[in-house]
């Protein structure tokens, strides 16, 4: 009777009954044994928060004293890119829990999370009598370009950089500040091996090596091509910078004179 049943549901077999019943006294065996086992993982998670949180403590320690020294680097930076008036700060702010912010995930009720417990924001004042306020809010182009440019001067020195590119880093600004720019990027380049996208002659001008970027049509598909430049061909294209399509003697007495004195 109750053995037959027993084969037929579980296998067939004596053998197969008595390995259904060992099975289903082990998953009981881990049933009675889970409260343990929750409460040995409490505490391994709790220990674990401890470390936690003591080392986002100590990376924002770090973090606060060197936003500190960077921030009067950036602005020393500035003032030699035509930006003296300017006061910038690097703000710290633990990161506030929300809904989803699990518990072991939390403490005095910031967020830590895989960089630590802080959030980093670049504050500038651009001009005397400014408070300070977001850098990605109020910066105009050719502000945020000489901001980006003097932390790649200042973190090329103490990093290991063998390469520091700047993708048109010219954006909004020309002139005297193209001048300024140009010669930051010379300067830098005494150190480093510095990659510029430019459209600006003022920047281009103070290269080693110039290459020209072109897009045209062939076949229905844009293609990109990048050539050298010799002497000949940096000058025309130094007055093409400066004058558009129309090239004149004048602007290539220009594009010379500014390759002489860079």
């Amino acid at each position: 009777g109750t053995l037959q049943r027993l084969k037929r549901r579980y296998g067939g077999s004596l053998e197969a009954v008595l390995s259904h019943l060992e099975s289903v006294e082990d998953e009981l065996a881990g049933i009675e044994n889970i409260s343990g086992e929750i409460s040995e993982t409490e505490k391994r998670l709790s220990k674990l928060k401890s470390r936690l949180i003591h080392v986002a403590e100590e990376l924002s320690e770090k973090r606060r004293h060197i936003a500190e020294i960077l921030s009067e680097k950036v602005e020393k930076e500035l003032s030699t890119l035509k930006m003296s008036q300017t006061k910038f700060k690097i703000q710290l702010q633990h990161i506030p829990i929300n809904e989803s912010t699990e518990p072991y995930l939390m403490t005095d009720g910031n967020a830590l999370g895989e960089t630590g417990m802080d959030r980093t924001t670049f504050l500038i004042a651009p001009n005397i009598g400014e408070s300070l306020k977001p850098l990605a809010r109020i910066a105009s182009g050719g502000e945020l370009s000489r901001v980006v440019l003097a932390l790649k001067a200042i973190l090329a020195q103490t990093e290991s950089v063998e390469t520091v590119i700047f993708d048109e880093v010219d954006a909004g600004i020309g002139g005297s500040t193209a001048e300024v720019v140009g010669r930051k990027l010379s300067s830098l380049a005494d150190y480093h091996q510095v990659i510029c996208i430019t459209h600006l002659p003022q920047i281009a001008k103070f290269g080693d090596r110039h290459f020209k970027i072109s897009k045209h049509v062939s076949d229905g598909r844009t293609l990109t091509t990048i050539d050298p430049l010799d002497e000949k061909d940096r000058v025309r294209e130094i007055a093409r910078m400066l004058g558009g399509a129309k090239m004149t003697q004048v602007t290539l007495d220009h594009a010379t004179e500014m390759l002489q004195e860079k």
